[in-house]
């Protein structure tokens, strides 16, 4: 299993049944399309009196309880109206690209659009963001249920990689 960590939400294994190795980080960000002199046309902070479109993850999404962490921790409080919901981020990509509202987004999503200026950070570096781990697990092997070759040699592959 790879999957996201954040010691706000911990993935519920037993480390006696499973063992995990940290693959890499990433970090979660607001993006929105440009407007036409490069400027997010939805940013954080949204003008105070004012509501911000915002598209929003489905609520049993582990991304969507990540930006409800980055909204709790929010230095002011953030109006946001979610005008579309949806449990992946390449969807919610798709409706900022086209100027629907602001996303929160995985960055290694987002690198290609950045870079063609399709996206734009919709906040200042820093703000508004939470860095997560990528994480790889699997089941412990055991005399009753050894690891099978290929997986035995990727999983050192990996640890040899994270040393």
């Amino acid at each position: 299993l790879i999957a996201y960590h954040h010691a706000s939400q911990p993935l519920q294994l037993s480390p006696d049944r499973y063992e995990m190795l940290e693959l890499d980080r990433e970090t979660l960000a607001p993006f929105s399309r440009p407007d036409a002199a490069g400027a997010p046309l939805f940013a954080l902070p949204p003008p105070a009196g004012q509501r911000l479109a915002f598209l929003s993850y489905g609520s049993g999404a582990y991304l969507g309880r990540m930006v409800e962490q980055i909204v709790k921790r929010a230095p002011v409080p953030l109006a946001l109206d979610a005008i579309c919901e949806a449990d992946m981020a390449e969807a919610l990509k798709a409706m900022a690209i086209e100027g629907h509202g602001l996303a929160f987004l995985p960055a290694s999503t987002v690198r290609k659009d950045l870079r063609a200026r399709r996206l734009v950070a919709a906040a200042e570096p820093g703000a508004f963001e939470l860095t997560m781990e990528v994480r790889i697990y699997r089941e412990r092997p055991s005399p009753q249920r050894p690891a099978k070759v290929s997986a035995q040699t990727l999983w050192e592959f990996l640890l040899q990689s994270a040393a």
